[in-house]
């Protein structure tokens, strides 16, 4: 818009210099002379317009160098691993480490990890149906896509496995162990494990 603007202004100059020698015509002044002023004023006016349109043209290359900049930091952002592409080595209760991933890896960070009641992983991550479970010296933590990753343990995590654990009845967990009255229950794809007063009661369906 402001070079438009500018080339307007140099064009109504051109035309006021025109007005000029065809005013000089009818005057006793030279023609050349009154020639010479509206050229001289026309250059001034071009000078004029080069030199605020340089500095325009300097102004949105540095505007174009900062989006530059921006869109680099936004590819910066989208370098974040997700969690189901993340793997770590965790210490093993027999001395070696124990490779988790995934969800459950997220799972077991998010509890504490070794210094949470799960203690230290027993066992490699397994595949069972269409998730993954992993034992430790206090418990597991089964994950699948439609149940999200959750812990079992304790007297319900017997009871559950003597069901079949994950490939059993039951499934795999929707819930962490919480309180009830009187006792603790986990909930599961296909029913509930409690324990109340000492003692565990399944329920399926």
């Amino acid at each position: 818009m402001n070079r438009i603007n500018r080339r307007m202004a140099a064009t109504v100059a051109a035309l006021a210099a025109v007005g000029l020698v065809a005013s000089a015509c009818g005057d006793d002044n030279s023609a050349e002379d009154v020639v010479g002023s509206a050229t001289s004023a026309v250059e001034s006016v071009a000078e004029s317009v080069v030199s605020e349109a340089q500095g325009a043209d300097e102004t949105t290359g540095a505007d174009e160098t900062t989006g530059t900049d921006e869109t680099t930091g936004a590819e910066g952002a989208e370098g974040t691993e997700p969690a189901e592409d993340q793997a770590s080595a965790v210490p093993g209760a027999d001395g070696e480490p124990v490779e988790l991933s995934g969800e459950i890896l997220a799972k077991y960070n998010e509890v504490g990890g070794e210094s949470s009641p799960l203690g230290l992983a027993t066992g490699d991550q397994e595949d069972v149906g269409d998730g993954n479970i992993a034992e430790f010296e206090g418990g597991i933590i089964a994950w699948s896509p439609d149940t999200d990753a959750h812990v079992v343990w304790g007297e319900i995590r017997v009871a559950w496995e003597a069901e079949g654990g994950a490939g059993g009845e039951l499934g795999f967990p929707i819930s962490d162990e919480h309180p009830i009255e009187n006792g603790l229950q986990s909930d599961f794809a296909d029913g509930n494990i409690t324990y109340i007063d000492g003692q565990t009661e399944v329920t399926v369906g």
